[in-house]
């Protein structure tokens, strides 16, 4: 264990003696060491702090985020570009010996980047996402903080983090629970994600809103990544979107689905997305009246691959 236990309040410590962050509620003292569905303990487990380009251009800018990659995640998705780090049947990574070298570490991307701070899969990491904000602004660093989720998240701990995060950027992956439970190994993923983004709604509305740089300031951007086969639930999904939440919301359409070995015995997946696939998606979502936020080349499902071990995106 590193010096983190020393920088959590007390609320903070409280919430890691019974895990109840995230849906799966699995109540495990972390602090004692004990694994939940996430196989976490309450150490730092960062696998990765970097520049990144790959993101929303409103996020990206010119200069990229610097994202903090989690190690773990409480959704379990077969076909993961971040598998080397995100699979809970292998050790947590953690690449980082004090909270010091982690906060110099972001401090040094952050001068590189645009001043915007991202966290990938936070969820179960949320205590130590909080430390990691409070030491910078301790240094009188203040960046724009992205909560970069899968949306399986509770409510009442997004309500917590209400005036801290800047920007949502969550996932909204399938249009039914069965969808999510075969390929994210999670129960009712469908019904947990609408309820969690309706909070992310309230607190940010669909407004986007901008520095006199044009730099971001705050928003709510729901990611789809369009998977083979699956283009009726795609379609579902924005439905679901528009109705329940916002036609005016913004949307980043992506088409960067990559497929991995380890998938092959789902064969509607085993290979990559057809450009027809996606226009499809595409002419569905304007149909329904959404108009705000991206849509992505259909040949970046070889751009910003990972690699963890070099550190590096490809």
């Amino acid at each position: 264990m590193t010096d983190i236990l020393d920088y959590y309040t007390k609320e903070e410590k409280e919430l890691l003696t019974c895990c109840k962050l995230c849906p799966h509620k699995c109540q495990t003292n972390r602090i004692k060491g004990e694994l939940g569905y996430c196989r976490l303990d309450a150490d730092i487990n960062i696998a990765l702090v970097c520049n990144h380009k790959g993101e929303e251009p409103i996020l990206s800018g010119e200069k990229g985020v610097c994202n903090v990659f989690f190690s773990h995640c409480n959704c379990q998705c077969i076909y993961c570009q971040n598998i080397d780090i995100s699979n809970n049947k292998h050790k947590a990574i953690n690449n980082f010996k004090s909270v010091k070298t982690l906060i110099d570490k972001i401090e040094e991307v952050l001068q590189k980047s645009e001043s915007v701070l991202g966290f990938v899969s936070p969820t179960a990491h949320i205590p130590t996402m909080k430390v990691i904000i409070r030491e910078l602004h301790k240094r009188n660093v203040f960046p724009k903080i992205v909560y970069n989720t899968s949306a399986y998240e509770n409510v009442e701990t997004l309500r917590s983090l209400e005036g801290v995060v800047n920007v949502y950027l969550p996932d909204f992956k399938y249009s039914n629970n069965e969808t999510g439970e075969k390929f994210s190994k999670v129960k009712q993923y469908t019904d947990v994600c609408l309820l969690a983004i309706k909070e992310m709604y309230r607190q940010k509305g669909a407004s986007i809103l901008t520095d006199k740089d044009e730099k971001i300031e705050s928003a709510l951007i729901i990611r789809h990544l369009i998977l083979p086969e699956h283009i009726e639930e795609s379609k579902q999904v924005l439905k679901l979107i528009g109705e329940e939440i916002s036609f005016s919301v913004a949307i980043s359409l992506m088409g960067q689905y990559h497929p991995y070995s380890h998938i092959e015995k789902y064969k509607e997946l085993n290979r990559t997305l057809s450009l027809q696939e996606y226009q499809k998606v595409e002419e569905y979502f304007y149909k329904l009246g959404f108009y705000k936020g991206w849509l992505q080349d259909i040949d970046s499902n070889n751009n910003y691959l990972p690699d963890f071990k070099k550190g590096i995106f490809k």
